[in-house]
Protein backbone atom coordinates (compact mmCIF):
# COMPACT_ATOMS: atom_id res chain seq x y z
CA UNK A 1 0.00 0.00 0.00
CA UNK A 2 2.99 2.09 1.26
CA UNK A 3 4.77 2.31 -2.79
CA UNK A 4 1.27 1.90 -4.38
CA UNK A 5 1.05 6.01 -2.49
CA UNK A 6 4.31 7.11 -3.14
CA UNK A 7 3.59 6.34 -7.16
CA UNK A 8 0.51 8.15 -6.65
CA UNK A 9 2.37 11.41 -4.71
CA UNK A 10 5.24 11.03 -7.75
CA UNK A 11 2.70 10.88 -10.18
CA UNK A 12 0.74 13.79 -9.07
CA UNK A 13 3.83 16.18 -8.76
CA UNK A 14 5.41 15.15 -12.07
CA UNK A 15 2.08 15.81 -13.89
CA UNK A 16 1.81 19.19 -11.85
CA UNK A 17 5.85 20.18 -12.76
CA UNK A 18 5.09 19.04 -16.40
CA UNK A 19 1.52 21.56 -16.89
CA UNK A 20 3.88 24.57 -15.29
CA UNK A 21 4.94 26.63 -18.94
CA UNK A 22 5.94 29.70 -19.14
CA UNK A 23 4.26 31.82 -21.95
CA UNK A 24 7.42 31.58 -23.89
CA UNK A 25 7.88 27.68 -23.86
CA UNK A 26 4.61 27.06 -25.16
CA UNK A 27 4.20 27.15 -29.20
CA UNK A 28 0.52 28.72 -29.79
CA UNK A 29 -1.15 27.54 -32.89
CA UNK A 30 -2.09 29.99 -35.65
CA UNK A 31 -5.96 30.29 -34.57
CA UNK A 32 -4.38 31.47 -30.88
CA UNK A 33 -2.50 34.51 -31.41
CA UNK A 34 -3.89 37.50 -31.64
CA UNK A 35 -1.55 38.67 -34.01
CA UNK A 36 -0.23 36.06 -36.58
CA UNK A 37 3.72 35.75 -37.90
CA UNK A 38 4.44 37.19 -41.15
CA UNK A 39 7.54 37.17 -43.69
CA UNK A 40 9.41 40.48 -43.12
CA UNK A 41 8.47 41.51 -46.35
CA UNK A 42 4.99 39.63 -47.05
CA UNK A 43 3.57 36.43 -47.72
CA UNK A 44 4.16 37.02 -51.72
CA UNK A 45 8.22 37.71 -50.70
CA UNK A 46 8.24 34.72 -48.70
CA UNK A 47 7.00 32.63 -52.14
CA UNK A 48 9.57 34.26 -53.75
CA UNK A 49 12.27 33.02 -51.78
CA UNK A 50 11.29 29.43 -51.79
CA UNK A 51 10.85 29.64 -55.83
CA UNK A 52 14.05 31.05 -55.85
CA UNK A 53 15.74 28.86 -53.28
CA UNK A 54 14.13 25.40 -54.42
CA UNK A 55 16.12 23.58 -56.74
CA UNK A 56 13.29 21.63 -58.42
CA UNK A 57 14.27 17.80 -58.48
CA UNK A 58 14.57 16.77 -62.10
CA UNK A 59 11.83 14.87 -62.41
CA UNK A 60 9.36 15.07 -65.35
CA UNK A 61 5.74 16.52 -65.05
CA UNK A 62 6.50 16.45 -61.06
CA UNK A 63 3.79 18.22 -59.51
CA UNK A 64 1.60 18.38 -56.03
CA UNK A 65 1.72 19.83 -52.79
CA UNK A 66 4.68 20.18 -49.65
CA UNK A 67 3.06 20.79 -46.48
CA UNK A 68 5.77 21.48 -43.91
CA UNK A 69 5.23 22.60 -39.97
CA UNK A 70 7.62 24.78 -37.98
CA UNK A 71 7.48 27.01 -35.00
CA UNK A 72 8.02 30.66 -35.79
CA UNK A 73 10.18 31.81 -32.24
CA UNK A 74 10.21 35.07 -30.31
CA UNK A 75 13.27 36.41 -32.64
CA UNK A 76 11.74 35.03 -35.74
CA UNK A 77 13.61 32.47 -36.42
CA UNK A 78 12.49 28.74 -37.66
CA UNK A 79 12.82 25.57 -35.29
CA UNK A 80 10.98 22.46 -35.39
CA UNK A 81 10.86 22.05 -38.92
CA UNK A 82 8.95 19.07 -40.16
CA UNK A 83 7.66 17.79 -43.40
CA UNK A 84 4.03 16.63 -43.42
CA UNK A 85 3.56 15.89 -46.89
CA UNK A 86 5.81 15.95 -49.79
CA UNK A 87 5.79 14.80 -53.45
CA UNK A 88 9.00 12.28 -53.30
CA UNK A 89 12.61 12.56 -55.37
CA UNK A 90 14.31 14.24 -52.87
CA UNK A 91 11.34 17.27 -51.77
CA UNK A 92 11.66 16.69 -48.42
CA UNK A 93 14.98 17.28 -48.23
CA UNK A 94 15.41 20.68 -50.50
CA UNK A 95 12.67 21.73 -48.90
CA UNK A 96 14.20 21.32 -45.39
CA UNK A 97 17.44 22.63 -46.86
CA UNK A 98 15.57 26.33 -48.43
CA UNK A 99 14.21 26.59 -44.99
CA UNK A 100 17.02 26.76 -43.29
CA UNK A 101 18.55 29.33 -45.14
CA UNK A 102 15.72 31.72 -44.69
CA UNK A 103 15.70 34.72 -43.28
CA UNK A 104 13.75 35.67 -40.24
CA UNK A 105 9.62 36.50 -39.78
CA UNK A 106 8.14 39.07 -37.84
CA UNK A 107 7.04 36.74 -35.04
CA UNK A 108 3.32 36.37 -33.71
CA UNK A 109 1.57 38.03 -30.69
CA UNK A 110 -0.89 37.50 -27.94
CA UNK A 111 -2.26 39.53 -25.29
CA UNK A 112 0.70 41.99 -26.99
CA UNK A 113 3.57 39.70 -26.14
CA UNK A 114 5.68 38.44 -28.92
CA UNK A 115 4.88 34.40 -28.31
CA UNK A 116 6.34 31.00 -30.38
CA UNK A 117 3.59 30.50 -32.99
CA UNK A 118 3.67 26.76 -34.62
CA UNK A 119 3.16 27.35 -38.01
CA UNK A 120 1.63 25.30 -41.01
CA UNK A 121 2.11 26.04 -44.68
CA UNK A 122 1.31 24.12 -47.78
CA UNK A 123 3.69 25.03 -50.62
CA UNK A 124 2.42 23.78 -54.92
CA UNK A 125 4.98 22.41 -56.69
CA UNK A 126 4.49 22.14 -61.00
CA UNK A 127 7.39 21.48 -62.76
CA UNK A 128 7.56 23.16 -65.69
CA UNK A 129 8.16 20.85 -68.45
Amino acid sequence: MKKYFLFLIFLTISNTYSQELKIDEKAFSITEVDEKPVFKDGMEKFYKYIAKNFKMPEEEGLKGKIIVEFIIETDGSISNFIVIQDIGYGSAEEITRSFKKCPNWIPGKKDGQVVRTLYRLPITIMSAT
